[in-house]
């Protein structure tokens, strides 16, 4: 009877040990899994993307697509993210550029991303290599902006695999990217590289049949052409250019006088 009463007790005490091991495991996977939601709120409460473009993020041992998600929402991209994009990411960014910082987060878990239309789509690096886009270089004159103020104004438009490099002496972009990119940045250039050029009136000769304006060290009479720019009068110490609606009026009096109407 003595017998029977022991083994009971060794059963009830391994037992006891059971139970407060269940528990001890279940306390411990608690914690991490808080741990993990903080990092996770923590991340969320730091990143923050200004109007220029640029990123602030830290993070600890955060899912990549966890991230990436952040990182939409806080820039407000339309982002598809397949269920092949997995890994870890650790970082601290301060004011990184926007595209720069989503570039090296998926290139260091061996992802790419390629923007259509407004829509941002994840890919495995293996597949832009494997696709070889057709890259060519051209080279795009700038009248007017300056070179280094049309980088920044359409660097944007490349593709991940496209760069842009300037000339300042001779005031160009020399542009590498697929066709389609590089017509996209012409059409902007275009647009932008607007405004009156400089000229300088040197001298004017007047005849009786006709009159002759020396501008920028040209000699021209009226229907010549400089710059875009008509040459519809010549009279007295004045000049008159046009171009479409735009009026040019140059003096001898004063270097440039321009005037739009």
């Amino acid at each position: 009877m003595q017998m029977l009463e022991s083994k009971r007790d060794t059963k009830r005490t391994q037992c006891c040990r059971i139970n407060k091991m269940a528990l001890y495991l279940v306390a411990v996977i608690i914690t991490f899994a808080a741990l993990g939601i903080a990092a996770q709120q923590e991340a969320a409460a730091t990143a923050s993307v200004s109007g220029e473009e640029v990123i602030s993020l830290n993070v600890t041992q955060m899912d990549l697509q966890d991230v990436l998600r952040l990182i939409a929402e806080k820039a407000d991209l339309n982002i598809i993210i397949s269920k092949e994009v997995a890994g870890t990411v650790s970082l601290r960014l301060k004011n990184v550029g926007l595209w720069e910082a989503l570039g090296a987060i998926l290139e260091s878990n061996g992802f790419t991303y390629r923007e259509e239309k407004g829509i941002i789509r994840v890919l495995k690096l293996e597949e832009i290599i494997e696709e070889k886009p057709m890259l060519t270089t051209e080279i795009i004159l700038l009248k007017y902006a300056k070179a280094e103020e049309m980088k920044k104004a359409s660097q944007h438009l490349l593709s991940p695999s496209g760069t842009m490099e300037i000339d300042i002496r001779s005031n160009v972009l020399v542009v590498t990217d697929t066709s389609q990119n590089i017509e996209k940045i012409r059409q902007l250039v275009t647009k932008l590289d607007t405004g009156i050029p400089l000229f300088n009136l040197m001298g004017i000769l007047s005849a009786s049949d006709h009159s002759l304006a020396m501008i920028n060290k040209r000699i021209l009479k009226v229907g010549e052409r400089i710059d875009d720019f008509t040459v519809s009068e010549i009279g007295g110490n004045s000049v008159t250019l046009k171009k479409g609606e735009q009026v040019v009026t140059l003096t001898l009096r004063e270097e440039l006088s321009a005037v739009e109407k």
